[in-house]
């Protein structure tokens, strides 16, 4: 006989009733002080009422404007029960060019002020950096770039800043870490950011960084490779280093990664000027059927840590590949929007992220896109999502 579904305690809780006067209050008030471009006497939707259709469709499985019109003319009595001025839905139009003025900082500051009312301990955690093409709306000429501050454990996107055209993807740093106390907190970078004014800008704020090493550092780089390349030559013996060994298999792959840690750095000349507390290269073997691929790669450390510690956070950076670039293109077809005007690549990317940080905060064991379509489906799902982070 089969067995019955386990009853979904999570999705219980979240589709009960709740004081829906004091939601639209509290949603309200999230937005006494948001910055609004439209001209006053032709505002016929108030801007808090405009964000919660918006973001209300991208939470329910809307990629496009079109999409998040769309979902507001079916869904248009559940929202006119929000209203105070007109029953019927904004148009496509409205809609649009809303996301057109308003600036991004506003949207960003609507994510800090929800971020800092979260019970969260930074210290020791993990915050990975890293930038992301909108291909969408990128071409040979104009390039729409983003960088991300995104923490590793939580999951959750803590802040992003757009690259301004021709510009590397480090002019967003300082403002990225400005945007949240990482003090006692691990900054983990690529190469990229290898130089000593964007570390430095890391240990300013009383934090520590892991970050890649590449051919942009060339000295630098080779006399890591050959201190490891003795060592191993060595098989070890008498050398100061601590060592773990993981092995992943899926797919019709198996990967070893062997991470070895040196912190007895006296042999290293640029230890204090770069404030190097740790070395680490990671030997990778990858075997797939009768293929076989080795590859080393080399990072440093401003903070002391075992191998066992150096190998969690470096395989934790790429979570933000993995559990967020990933779902933005697969789940929310973020690659596929061609929304460019004015402020609307932006300020979608900034909503889309605000969604899956309000999934992975109130229903973290639901995957986004089951999480979607259970809003799309069920109103009462998709009211407990906000009411979780709108109602205090």
């Amino acid at each position: 006989m089969a067995s019955r579904k386990v009853s979904d305690a999570r999705f219980k809780d979240l589709t009960k009733e709740f004081d829906f006067d004091r939601f639209k209050i509290s949603v309200k008030s999230n937005f006494s002080d948001f910055p609004d471009p439209r001209n006053e006497k032709r505002i016929e939707y108030p801007v808090w009422f405009l964000f919660l259709i918006i973001l209300s469709g991208v939470l329910a499985g809307c990629n496009t404007i079109a999409d998040i019109t769309l979902f507001a003319e079916m869904r248009e009595e559940w929202f006119a029960q929000m209203s105070d001025g007109p029953t019927r839905c904004p148009s496509y139009d409205t809609i649009w060019w809303f996301l057109v003025r308003v600036k991004p900082e506003a949207f960003k500051n609507l994510i800090i002020r929800w971020l800092r009312s979260l019970p969260q301990d930074l210290k020791d955690q993990l915050f990975a950096v890293d930038g992301k093409r909108l291909r969408g709306v990128s071409d040979n000429e104009h390039i729409s770039h983003i960088v991300e501050l995104y923490a590793t454990e939580s999951r959750l996107v803590i802040a992003q800043e757009r690259v301004p055209e021709k510009s590397s993807e480090k002019s967003a740093l300082p403002k990225l870490l400005d945007s949240v106390d990482v003090t006692g907190a691990i900054v983990s970078m690529d190469a990229l950011y290898a130089h000593r004014e964007d570390l430095n800008e890391v240990l300013s704020r009383g934090a520590d960084y892991i970050v890649g090493l590449k051919g942009n550092q060339a000295n630098l780089e080779a006399e890591v490779i050959n201190y490891f390349e003795q060592a191993r030559d060595a098989q070890y013996d008498g050398v100061p280093v601590s060592q773990t060994v993981t092995m992943d298999r899926g797919h019709g792959r198996m990967e070893t990664r062997t991470t070895t840690v040196s912190n007895d750095l006296d042999w290293l000349p640029q230890r204090d000027d770069w404030h190097i507390r740790s070395v680490i290269e990671i030997c990778s073997e990858r075997v797939l059927r009768d293929s076989v691929s080795r590859e080393n790669r080399y990072y440093f450390s401003s903070r002391d840590g075992t191998s066992e510690d150096f190998s969690r956070w470096i395989r934790n950076h790429w979570a933000i590949e993995n559990s967020l670039h990933w779902v933005m293109d697969v789940v929310f077809k973020e690659d596929e929007s061609l929304a460019d005007v004015g402020f609307t690549s932006e300020n979608l990317s900034l909503i889309r992220r605000l969604a899956i940080n309000i999934i992975k905060t109130v229903d973290p064991d639901r995957g986004p896109s089951v999480a979607r379509k259970a809003a799309a489906y069920d109103l009462n799902y998709l009211r407990g999502l906000l009411g979780r982070i709108f109602v205090n």
